[in-house]
């Protein structure tokens, strides 16, 4: 069909009027600086006039897409057959890249080159994944040329061409006057598509577009514009299964809503096409909605005025999606509880917030609407929550007190990520009706993983196919008509239950980036022969004479630090520590630093890790392997045999290490009284050393905490969890430990008193006394009435004293208690941060950074930079020259530390579950640690875990004030703190959230308690039969 009318001619559609007669143009702007200046930007661009549409051979059609489309439909249009002979304008190239960097690296995939030279292929491609250099007052006309040559050649095989239209003169588009940037652009896009329609015959050219007026301005303009939705209802006669990525958005959904009427509604669910609303008659309100509207921005604005509304981010409890808070104002927190309550908010949303004086009225309704819904999840809180869920309740309450009750008005941001989960399973009568045959969409909800989200519905034609799989659905919208948000599935992830598909969901839901390290990270590194050459050794201290070795865990390939000890004529030692010299390789401003500094950690799940720098540095190059040269940065002290310090010196340098123990491996050695060689000689050494430098740290306040690491044995066959224990602490640990504490001390004092603006240090805010005096009042029920902890040192001499002679366990069991009451530790800039607030209460130091971990720790790499600078070998990065830019980077480390500390108890639960779900239900002894409303907190010693017991209403009476459980049906049965009981663990998956629930068994009397030297003995010997599988990390 032609593509040209006659009704077209006399409107913007007739290019020849303001095509520009120079081929030179010159535009400006004015940018803000992030030192918050305004500079001006000049930009040069040269126009050709020599660009040839692509003829689309054999195409029926062309699609000439906008920006708008690209950003909310990029699943459809990356992954849906029908969307074919394709132009992207460079216009919306760059508007997605300035928008949303992950859409603008799939869309330039799409369009890689595929010439069929399979070398110039790669170097194309890797050239299209770079980023592109910002805008620059330098002249561009050449490269401009250059590149419109490329793009002008840019399709891959579904035909996705990147026109340049920025850079040629029949389709450059100037901006006019009062004309926003916005209008400007959309201009030009459909100047692109009027272009197509006067150059190529045969195809019809549509213009795909989600916004209203570029589709109504486009029609009246003589072209044919779609909105997505449209689109796929063209498409299905052709491509029966289209639009299955389709996201539909809520203004679409209304206008479906209105358009579909009374007919819409007689449809079975089946047969209701996507962005049909299933109005359902038990909703008793006048307009059929089943959440109330929220309020107009005008409406929000003024209420945030008057303070009657408040703005915040919601945080939804543990293990719930009808429970959430929002703190307000900064510290104020109130509390949102219920479907309605939350009206359609979700966990991260920005949301204004009304308070209200009685919830009565919501609960009621709240009920109403469950009973009416039918759905046996909606509305429900959720079973008892995890050891990990629980430590991340404390971590973010920031306190137990009755809070205010308050209802969302309006949500400013969402935001919404992609959820991973599985599908709800069919009923067998819909199984039967909607099988591997059908094109009919089916309605199915879709479950996610993590619990503080609602149930989601999504439609598909793949029911059988996705049916017991991992998948990964994004969020569309969530309309008032609607009781859940719906969305698409975008990814299958593989098989539930399966362990390397539910590890992927635990590094997916918490952020962790998976993906490859780019070609450009790889042109960064060193050839896989390196080897320490003259240039690499100018200004290196020569240290490979001295004994050098490695302390690490067990089959640890990333050795990042090694010590040694030598002595000295005068009676003292030159104690050294020597840390991968990471930043020789990784330097500031490139690809593999900018990607280092986007992961900010190596995240380590039970049985693998995501490295934040290539294995060719991390497990090679920089890793100090035993017998090889290796360059590092490192510390040096002269020390008395008394462990006081004389001097401390900071070089870089090159070592050759004489061997990579593990710390079992060191053990053996210094407690083998026939073993006299150097080695071994040196770590006796240090261990004197240490044990004195310990004492003295702890006398200061040190805290000697306890955390309950969890240890798996895995089969080493299958790698499946055979046993689960605490994690085992050795001396050599604490050796290695105190020398790591010491070197990164050292560092963070130097880097303060040369960068006393610009350092990056690590604080340890005081514990929250509230759950402290908890605590407190607990240990005084129990015989222990002296629990102090006005400083860091009344704490540490109080949980000295905190011991039961004929409970070992105890004080075991107060340490970790105390953990629980720590605030997070957190990396900031020192010019933005009090000195007074400096310290690090759990180490009891004044000054403390990260050093000592740079394969795989962010922050360290920052450190070095700072150390080197500070020994004048290199100037100060700029991107250390700015305190913004520093607290923005610290920011994001610490958000990343911390989902990489859940992932990691993400993981250990995984296998918790893994490990029960094969050995079946087990009866242990536990410890009750806390009584909450649900019930009460255990630990149980013998397998290293900790979890919520529930203790039905009906049976018990749970007095959480009085921390005590007494029988409704037994007068004598009555549970305090501490209280030792029997419980049964077993896996429970009915939720596919592969939980482990423990569940009360008995009290025992104390004469049933079993002995602890007993069960420790049970437990190592256990260990001892299995083959050990798990991936360890020191603390330092």
């Amino acid at each position: 069909m032609g593509s040209f009318s006659n009704d077209a001619i006399i409107t913007e559609a007739d290019i020849a009027d303001d095509v520009p007669s120079s081929s030179r143009q010159l535009s400006s702007w004015l940018r803000r600086t992030r030192q918050n200046k305004i500079r001006k930007v000049v930009r040069e661009v040269y126009l050709r006039d020599d660009i040839i549409p692509e003829p689309f051979e054999g195409a029926d059609q062309v699609l000439v897409l906008d920006t708008n489309i690209v950003l909310h439909q990029i699943d459809l249009i990356a992954e849906d057959e029908c969307v074919n002979h394709v132009v992207v304008p460079y216009t919306v190239l760059q508007e997605v890249r300035h928008r949303n960097m992950g859409i603008y690296a799939r869309l330039r995939a799409l369009c890689r080159v595929e010439t069929g030279d399979v070398k110039q292929d790669k170097e194309t491609e890797a050239e299209l994944n770079e980023e592109p250099a910002p805008p620059s007052n330098a002249r561009r006309g050449v490269g401009d040329r250059e590149r419109a040559k490329e793009m002008a050649s840019a399709r891959n095989a579904r035909r996705f061409y990147v026109f340049p239209n920025e850079f040629f003169r029949e389709t450059y588009v100037e901006r006019a006057p009062q004309e926003s940037q916005n209008d400007r652009n959309d201009r030009a896009i459909r100047r692109v598509a009027h272009w197509y329609r006067r150059h190529i015959v045969g195809p019809e050219v549509l213009l795909l577009t989600d916004d209203r007026a570029c589709k109504a301005k486009a029609v009246s303009d003589g072209l044919v514009a779609f909105r997505a939705a449209e689109f796929v209802e063209r498409m299905r006669a052709k491509f029966p299964e289209a639009g299955e990525k389709l996201a539909l958005r809520e203004d679409e959904e209304v206008d479906m809503q209105e358009a579909g009427g009374a007919a819409t509604q007689s449809k079975s669910p089946a047969s209701t096409p996507r962005g049909t609303k299933r109005k359902d008659a038990f909703v008793k309100s006048s307009d059929g909605s089943v959440y109330p509207a929220h309020l107009k921005a005008s409406e929000v604005e003024r209420g945030l005025k008057e303070r009657r509304l408040f703005q915040g981010v919601l945080r939804m409890h543990m293990n719930t999606c009808m429970h959430g808070t929002v703190t307000c104002s900064g510290t104020e927190e109130v509390e949102v509880s219920g479907r309605l309550a939350l009206n359609r908010a979700i966990d991260g949303d920005v949301v204004v917030v009304e308070k209200v004086d009685s919830v009565d009225v919501l609960e009621r309704a709240d009920k109403r609407l469950r009973l009416e819904v039918g759905d046996p999840d909606f509305g429900v809180s959720g079973k008892a929550p995890s050891a990990a869920d629980e430590i991340k309740e404390m971590q973010t309450q920031a306190s137990s007190v009755e809070r205010p009750k308050a209802r969302v008005v309006g949500i400013l941001k969402r935001n919404w990520r992609e959820y991973c989960g599985t599908l709800r399973p069919l009923q067998a009568e819909r199984q039967q009706e909607h099988g591997p045959g059908t094109y009919n969409k089916s309605d199915r909800i879709f479950v996610p993983a993590d619990a503080r989200l609602p149930n989601i519905m999504i439609q598909t034609r793949h029911s059988a196919n996705l049916e017991n799989k991992r998948i990964v659905v994004v969020l569309d919208g969530w309309d008032r008509f609607s009781h859940h948000p719906s969305g698409h599935w975008t990814k299958i992830l593989g098989d539930v239950g399966d362990r390397s598909v539910e590890s992927m969901v635990i590094l997916h839901e918490h952020g962790v980036i998976t993906r490859e390290f780019s070609e450009a990270v790889y042109r960064c590194l060193p050839s896989a022969d390196w080897q320490p050459g003259p240039e690499d050794l100018k200004g290196r201290e020569d240290l490979r004479g001295i004994c050098v070795c490695s302390v690490d865990p067990p089959g640890c390939k990333d050795i990042d630090d090694a010590v040694s000890c030598e002595p000295l004529p005068n009676g003292n030692y030159r104690v050294g520590v020597h840390i991968a010299d990471v930043t020789h390789f990784v330097h500031p401003g490139t690809a593999i630093d900018n990607e280092a500094a986007e992961r900010c950690t190596t995240v380590y799940l039970v049985e693998r890790r995501t490295d934040m720098l290539p294995g060719l540095l991390t497990t090679d190059i920089c890793s100090l392997r035993g017998q090889v040269e290796r360059l590092t940065f490192s510390v040096l002290w002269e020390m008395t045999p008394e462990a006081e310090i004389v001097d401390t010196k900071f070089c870089k340098a090159i070592i050759k290490s004489r061997a990579a123990l593990s710390y079992a491996e060191a053990q053996a050695r210094i407690d083998d009284p026939k073993d006299n060689s150097e080695i071994t000689r040196i770590l006796r050494t240090l261990l004197k050393l240490t044990r004195q430098i310990r004492g003295r740290r702890v006398d200061n306040g040190a805290l000697e905490l306890a955390s309950q690491e969890v240890r798996f044995e895995l089969d080493s066959e299958t790698q499946d969890p055979t046993d689960v224990a605490e994690y085992q602490q050795r001396e050599t640990n604490k050796l290695i430990e105190e020398l790591m504490l010491l070197a990164n001390q050292a560092v963070a004092s130097k880097i303060l008193s040369s960068f006393p603006m610009f350092g990056v240090l690590r604080r340890h805010p005081p514990p929250k006394d509230e759950q402290l005096k908890v605590l407190q009042k607990l240990l005084a029920k129990n015989g222990i009435h002296d629990f102090k902890f006005g400083s860091n040192k009344e704490l540490s001499d109080s949980l000295q004293k905190a011991v039961k002679p004929e409970d070992p366990f105890f004080n075991t069991l107060i340490r970790i208690m105390t953990t629980r009451c720590m605030n997070q530790a957190v990396y900031f800039c020192t010019g933005e941060v009090q000195p007074a607030l400096y310290g690090h209460y759990g180490l009891a130091m004044e000054r403390y950074t990260h050093f000592t971990s740079p394969i795989r720790r962010y922050a360290d790499v920052l450190a070095h930079r700072l150390l080197a600078a500070s020994l004048g070998l290199i100037p100060l990065p700029e991107q250390l020259q700015s305190k913004a830019t520093i607290s923005e980077q610290c920011d994001k480390i610490n958000v990343k530390h911390r989902m990489s500390q859940f992932a990691s108890r993400a993981s250990a639960d995984l296998h918790t579950f893994m490990f029960f779900n094969k050995k079946g239900q087990q009866n242990a002894e536990a410890v009750v640690t806390r009584i909450r409303r649900s019930g009460m907190q255990v630990n149980v010693p013998r397998y290293g875990i900790e979890g919520v017991v529930a203790m039905p209403e009906e049976d018990w009476d749970v007095r959480e004030e009085e921390q005590c459980i007494l029988s409704k049906k037994e007068a004598d049965v009555r549970i305090d703190i501490f209280a030792h009981i029997k419980v049964n663990i077993e896996s429970d998956n009915s939720d596919f959230r592969n939980r482990t629930h423990i569940r009360f068994d008995r009290v025992i009397q104390d004469s049933e308690r079993e002995q602890y030297a007993a069960v420790e003995a049970a437990r190592k010997q256990v260990q001892e039969e299995m083959f050990p599988d798990l991936l360890e990390r020191e603390a330092n």
